[in-house]
Formats: structure tokens, sequence, C-alpha cells
């Protein structure tokens, strides 16, 4: 009789891989037959005869069929002993792969899975403890998140000329990552109509007016003329060493990703960011993806991103700078003058001083403190 069986043991795995070529040579052996004489019965080349029983073939369905009339054993023991085979081999591989994931590439995210932890099962990951025993859970959890066969994938060559882009000090680009991945998931479980650039740019004038709203209304009416245009909004929490103002990616060809950080932001940053963020859907490549971090960027397409912010919020910056000067006759109150400069650019008073701080913050140090008052509403709201 064939002693090599495999016993079934609730909760053992094997910690080998025993090719079905093994039980193949224990049947020549019981059944005094040659590897020659079964090439002859079956009808397959010697070769391949030896080739299976030293385990560099496997044994296929014909095969099996084959087999199965000449020894008493069904062409399903023979394909179940090969399923059991490659099973095995692939949960080795994947037990090796992990061990090396986990001493390699695993330290790396640590602060990000601290950050993700605190956001629950909505994204896969259940906040284990950072323990030696959680390690591999750990791994298959972030592995899950980001979509990808392994947390290599961030010391590959691609990732490493997208956050090449994105340095600087204190940024922890995995914890970079996982905000944009957030903000991912929600675009691709999220339905709109499909892109279409004449539309949104159409929209842009009903955008801007709503800036003259509160946020508890403008917020979801953003979202919703955004989504006909075949935008998803996306607005962010905050995650720390990250640096994230806003965002912009294609999912499909049809459909873009707008992330705005929404964590206590001023509503002229958030304006602002807005309307950059949409420059780059109507000015530059579906093949990018653009993040933009608090400090800003002298890159010449964020240049181009930030005259489009300006020129739809306040179409002529310097013609309004003026218009503000001369009806601001007093220091002690900057309201008035605040006021009729966004009533006639059709914004809020928050980004006329969003913008004036912005701008002349290095001539004139105190206007920050003097422009305060109108910054002073947060929003603090997050929908993904």
């Amino acid at each position: 009789m064939i002693t090599k069986d495999k016993k079934v043991v609730v909760g053992w795995q094997s910690p080998v891989a025993i090719h079905p070529g093994e039980f193949l040579e224990e049947a020549l052996k019981e059944y005094n037959l040659s590897q020659i004489e079964l090439s002859e019965r079956i009808g397959i080349t010697p070769k391949v005869i030896n080739e299976i029983i030293k385990g560099k073939n496997p044994i296929t369905r014909t095969t099996a069929s084959k087999l199965s009339k000449i020894f008493p054993m069904s062409a399903g023991y023979w394909t179940n002993l090969q399923q059991s085979y490659e099973d095995d081999v692939a949960r080795i591989e994947e037990t090796e792969k992990l061990e090396k994931e986990v001493k390699t590439y695993l330290p790396a995210f640590q602060e990000t899975y601290k950050e993700l932890s605190g956001r629950g099962a909505a994204y896969g990951i259940s906040g284990l403890r950072w323990a030696q025993q959680h390690y591999n859970d750990i791994a298959l959890e972030l592995q899950k998140f980001y979509a990808v066969d392994t947390l290599a994938y961030f010391q590959g060559v691609t990732a490493s000329v997208v956050f090449r882009k994105y340095k600087r000090e204190n940024l922890n680009p995995y914890t970079l990552a996982a905000w944009l991945r957030i903000g991912e998931i929600k675009a691709q479980k999220t339905e709109v109509a499909p892109f279409s650039k004449d539309k949104l740019k159409e929209q842009l004038p009903a955008l801007k007016k709503l800036s003259q709203e509160k946020h508890a209304k403008y917020l979801p009416e953003i979202t919703n003329l955004l989504a006909d245009c075949g935008v998803v909004v996306a607005y962010m929490p905050h995650m720390k060493k990250t640096h994230t103002q806003g965002a912009s990616k294609w999912i499909t060809p049809t459909k873009v990703l707008l992330m705005l950080n929404t964590h206590k932001r001023d509503e002229g940053k958030f304006w602002f960011n807005l309307f950059h963020e949409l420059g780059h859907i109507v000015l530059h490549s579906k093949k990018e993806c653009f993040v933009d971090l608090d400090g800003g960027d002298v890159s010449e397409i964020e240049k181009q991103a930030d005259e489009f912010a300006q020129k739809w919020l306040i179409p002529d910056f310097d013609a309004t700078w003026e218009e503000f000067k001369k009806r601001n006759k007093t220091q002690k109150d900057l309201a008035p003058a605040i006021r009729f400069v966004a009533e006639k650019n059709g914004v809020s008073d928050a980004i006329i001083a969003g913008r004036f701080t912005n701008e002349f913050k290095d001539k004139y140090p105190k206007i920050y403190a003097e422009m305060s008052g109108f910054l002073k509403e947060r929003i603090d709201v997050v929908n993904v």
C-alpha cells in the first residue's frame, strides 16, 4: 500500500510542500511498474514521467485521468495532491515573504499605523498594539489598506520618484501615502458623472458665489456641484507629519479626486486651496498626482495653479488692494473696507483677508494680527 499520506489535522499545516511526484514514485514501487512501463501504458514520454517524480513537472488533469486507469486511485486523488502541493508552496512562500516584510519594511510604518488606528475598521485597520506578536497581522492589514502585495513598493523606483517631489523636513512619506489612500478609497466608492472640463468651467462662478455662505451650507453644495462635473470631493482628516493642504488625482479617465484638508482650516485657506486644486484639474496632466503642502511649492506648475485660484477669486488683486487701502482710513476697524472689496469681488471677507495676509505677510508683519478677526471661522468637517 502507499504509505506516504497527508493526514488531515485541524489547525495543522505542513511545514514542507510534498510534490505529488513522490506519491507517484511510491505507487510505481507498490505496483511493481517502471517509469518506462508507465510511459508506454499512458502515452506520456519517459522524460515527463521522470520530471513529475523529481518534482519538476505537475500532474495535470489529463495526466491524472490517465493515472486513474493504471492505479486504483481516482483522477481526483491525483489532482487533489497537485492542488495541495501548489497551495502549500504558495503558503510557504507567503510566510517567508511576510517574515522578510516584518523584518525589513514594517518598522518604517509604526507612526503611520498609529495614525491609521484611530480611524477604525473602515479601512481594515484594527488598531492592534504595536508589538512583535502582532507584526504579521499589522503587515497584512497595511498591505490590504495600501492595496499592494508588499510594503517594499514604497522603496521602489516609482514611489521614490513620487515622494522625492514632496521631500521636506518632518514629513512622513508613508503617512502622506496613507492620507492619499484614504481619499482614493472614497473616490473608488463614490459615483459621479463622467468628467467634463467644460461643465467644470461653467460651474466655477457658482462655486465662487458659495463662498459667501456659511460652511455648513457650502460644503455639501460644493460636493454636489463638482460631482456633476466628474469630481469626487474628499474633506480630509488631519494626519501628523503630512503637512497637506490639498491634492488632486485622476482615479479613472472620467473620474478625478479632489482632496482638501478641512481640519481646523480657516475659510480663506479652504477656498484658495479648493480653486488651486481645480486649477490643477483644468490646466494640468491627468497622469500626475498633485499634492500641495503647507509652505507651498515654487515649481511652475504650482505657480500656475496659484494664479488660477487668484484670478478666479480676486480677478484684479492689485486694484483690490489699492481700493482696500483707500477705504481703510483707520487701522482700528478694517471691517468696512474688507467688506466692500469682498462684496465687489463676490467672495467672503475671509478670502480677502486670507489673500492679503498671504501676499503681504513679509512686507507688513502685523497684517495677520490685523486680519485675524476675519479668519476666526474654522472648518472641521471630514467626509471620508
